[in-house]
């Protein structure tokens, strides 16, 4: 058995056996008020029964409130990240409390459980969908920016997806390009999958339009293989939506390659604003919105779930910025 299944399991047994939720249970074992005094007696004697033994430490912690939130992310780097840290941090700064940033693994998602910190930012994919629910019912405080789980113990602060690729796709129309082609992410990512759900629905209003679908992975290296396969099709006129901007970036390196303009030959939109674009030539269309004040909101829902048992959920606006790789 795993740490994080091993943490949860003395408490999954008590439920099962007492025929209750995992919430109610540790609302037994955290003496609180939410359930009567009967349905705690009788779940104590079956921890007792069980020699379930809780951790004295997570429980007095959970009990005076350690001023400390979690966010984890898959990693640390680039334009993205620093700028939405930042704006976590000084919320939280603000409200008198610290951040920890972790990238994966088993020990830092055991922070949660063991009442380590008061809450958690989740903008991780290969954070497990059942632990978030299992934490979730345990009563830790947890915004999920990167996924939409139908679960209401749990706050979501997510982009407007949608908006943003549709307008994107609109624009890339407008220049009377007939022939797409659209640099996707990795498959676990959810904001991938949401642009290009949206960019194809968009396209497909379109019936005199060619569309293809390149994979590829959000980097700047999976952009300039993209300019490749798009070298060999046929036409000299074409839109390309990048899910991404460091897609985009490849792309541009990787097209000159081909002696292909972006602007003039290649029609090109990127999605994240991530500064460099104002720096290319021609500049790079994309679709904007601000990290900072992205980050600032998650920690702003958080921090409302810890202290006054609120859940919500955001939508972080969006909007396209035409420059001149949009150029008719």
């Amino acid at each position: 058995m795993g740490e994080e299944e091993d943490i949860m399991a003395g408490i999954k047994e008590i439920a099962e056996k007492a025929g209750v939720s995992i919430s109610t249970v540790s609302y037994a074992l955290n003496n609180s008020d939410k359930i009567t005094k009967e349905t705690r007696a009788r779940i104590l004697k079956i921890a007792d029964e069980l020699h379930y033994t809780p951790n004295l430490a997570g429980r007095s912690l959970k009990k005076q409130k350690t001023k400390v939130v979690e966010m984890y992310v898959p990693d640390f780097g680039g334009y993205f990240y620093g700028h939405l840290l930042a704006g976590v941090a000084e919320v939280l700064k603000n409200n008198g409390y610290e951040l920890i940033v972790a990238s994966g693994g088993k020990q830092s998602r055991a922070f949660i459980s063991q009442g380590l910190v008061d809450g958690a930012i989740i903008l991780d994919p290969t954070f497990p969908n059942d632990l978030i629910k299992e934490l979730a019912e345990e009563g830790n405080k947890l915004v999920l920016m990167d996924r939409k789980l139908e679960l209401p113990l749990v706050s979501h602060v997510l982009l407007d997806n949608e908006k943003g690729a549709k307008e994107a796709v609109d624009a890339l129309i407008e220049t009377g390009t007939e022939v797409f082609a659209i640099l996707t992410g990795p498959s676990t990512s959810y904001d991938g999958k949401k642009r290009l759900e949206a960019a194809l629905a968009e396209f497909q209003l379109k019936d005199n339009q060619t569309v293809v679908v390149i994979p590829c992975d959000f980097t700047i290296e999976g952009g300039e293989k993209a300019a490749a396969k798009i070298a060999k099709m046929k036409s000299r006129d074409i839109g390309v939506f990048a899910l991404n901007d460091e897609m985009a970036f490849g792309l541009y390196r990787g097209l000159k390659q081909y002696k292909l303009v972006p602007g003039r030959d290649v029609k090109v939109v990127g999605y994240d604003n991530d500064l460099l674009g104002q720096y290319l030539t021609p500049q790079l269309a994309t679709v904007d919105y601000s990290k900072h004040q992205w980050g600032k909101k998650t920690a702003e829902v958080l921090l409302e779930m810890i202290e006054n048992d609120v859940t919500r959920n955001e939508i972080v606006t969006t909007k396209l910025i035409r420059r001149d790789s949009l150029k008719i």
